[in-house]
């Protein structure tokens, strides 16, 4: 189980800070620092210290990391999205989240009992698996004339410690604050939330809007998450976030009713977001340039995020766990300072399983898209069967809904062929073995088809080519 990190303020002086660091110090440090009582006594102390390289590495290092590391572990862990974070993950790279779709009932009849009685009934479980994905450093100097100011002043080690803790405090929280909204932007351009258009453009609709979904969202339902599984989500858990500026059109008692909660208990369900259209990604190039642990967000998407006015999510739908927390340290005697090196490393993604839900503009396009391509990414073939891969195929920002899942149709089963639901075909080859098929496909309650085939092997009598990495399928929406 994740732990959560407690939260910790500094109340110590610096008398406090340098007689604690004295008790936990070796005994060569213990030997040479006197205990200390009054003001006047810290220079004296930073004397010794000042002049010492072995003893300047013991207290810069405790400082460190005894004091403004649990500070900023802290600070970091309990910041605006602390409720939505899921804890701080002990062991393991990657968290397996299972859901367990709720069974189905059967009638009850005598008749049928002792066929029924040693039949296995297979229950609906899901997985999704989300690994470490946000691994990065900060690094911090410490200058030796930071230092020796630590010793002039009744409050110049916290000062220190404070110029330590701001520095990397407000970077890791900014960047947090970047990876909530980078999981919103992108869902919503993904199509992994639910597209409420709102029914007019006055304030009222919106209220109206954000008022039934939330009440729809507690009752049991499949049309809300990307998985399409029976869940709901207690008024307790939704989280609502708004931009800054619609959130300014809005009195606080007005929303708060709309969830029906106290305004008081209702802020701490609403976060606010600067803005839906803006995204700072030159905060990342350096990231972007190194690895692929995170990508741009592109106009397109920004530009799609200008129809929308809030997102509802369940708490769960953020999975977001801190993994480390580390400062590492390097003292470099060419230049006289200190290198500190803080590294984080977190999950950060989103569960399918989790309702979430974003409301847009009078008149935006939502629903279902009337077509949508595929491209046969891989094919694997064996000695008895062929696999194809199928990926969405140029697969722009939009509100639509594009939550697919391919249907083990009569035609396949008929002819021996496997239909994975999130896009893989087998098909048996040799003697006897259908030639081509053309799959088909759901978007929420939507059935689609294709005129195009998977093909084992070329048909000239149909006009049937043989299937190749790169083909592409465009399926059509039923009338």
């Amino acid at each position: 189980m994740p732990r959560r990190v407690a939260l910790s303020r500094l109340n110590a002086t610096t008398i406090d800070i340098l007689n604690t660091i004295r008790q936990n110090a070796s005994l060569a440090y213990q030997s040479s620092i006197p205990s200390i009582t009054k003001e006047t006594d810290i220079p004296v102390v930073g004397e010794i210290i000042y002049g010492n390289p072995q003893l300047s590495n013991e207290f810069i290092n405790a400082l460190v990391n005894q004091i403004a590391l649990v500070k900023i572990n802290s600070a970091t862990f309990n910041n605006a999205y602390s409720e939505l974070k899921k804890g701080y993950l002990e062991f393991g790279e990657t968290v397996e989240e299972v859901f367990v779709n709720i069974a189905k009932a059967r009638e009850f009849s005598a008749e049928k009992a002792e066929a029924r009685e040693l039949k296995r009934s297979i229950p609906d479980v899901r997985t999704a698996f989300h690994a470490v994905s946000w691994d990065v450093q900060y690094p911090i100097t410490i200058q030796d004339q930071d230092l020796l100011l630590a010793f002039n002043s009744m409050s110049g080690v916290q000062d220190l410690i404070a110029k330590i803790v701001d520095s990397v405090y407000r970077a890791a929280e900014y960047d947090e604050y970047l990876l909530f909204k980078y999981l919103i932007i992108k869902g919503v351009a993904a199509g992994q939330m639910k597209p409420v258009a709102l029914a007019g453009s006055n304030m009222s609709d919106a209220a109206i809007a954000f008022r039934g979904t939330s009440n729809a969202l507690t009752f049991m339902s499949t049309e809300y998450n990307a998985a399409g599984v029976h869940t709901n989500t207690p008024k307790a858990d939704q989280y609502i976030f708004m931009d800054s500026a619609f959130n300014a059109a809005y009195d606080t008692a007005v929303l708060a009713s709309a969830f029906h909660m106290e305004k008081a208990e209702f802020q701490g369900k609403l976060k606010l977001i600067d803005s839906f259209t803006t995204f700072d990604n030159d905060r990342f190039d350096q990231i972007r340039a190194g690895s692929d642990m995170i990508e741009e967000v592109s106009s397109t998407e920004l530009a799609l995020m200008a129809d929308v006015k809030a997102v509802l999510v369940d708490a769960e739908w953020f999975q977001v766990y801190d993994k480390l927390n580390k400062m590492s340290e390097k003292y470099v005697a060419s230049g006289d300072y200190w290198n500190y090196f803080y590294h984080v490393r977190k999950v950060v993604s989103s569960s399918p399983f989790s309702n979430a839900v974003v409301f847009v503009a009078y008149g935006s396009t939502t629903g279902t898209p009337s077509t949508i391509a595929f491209q046969v990414s891989d094919i694997s073939v064996g000695s008895n069967a062929v696999v194809y891969t199928l990926d969405l195929y140029n697969d722009s920002a939009a509100l639509t809904d594009r939550n697919f899942e391919f249907q083990q149709d009569s035609t396949a089963t008929a002819a021996g062929i496997a239909v994975h639901k999130y896009g893989a075909v087998i098909m048996p080859i040799g003697a006897g073995a259908t030639k081509y098929y053309s799959p088909t496909l759901k978007i929420g309650a939507d059935s689609y088809t294709t005129t195009g085939k998977l093909a084992t092997e070329a048909v000239v009598a149909d006009s049937v080519t043989k299937t190749a990495v790169g083909d592409t399928l465009t399926f059509t929406k039923s009338v």
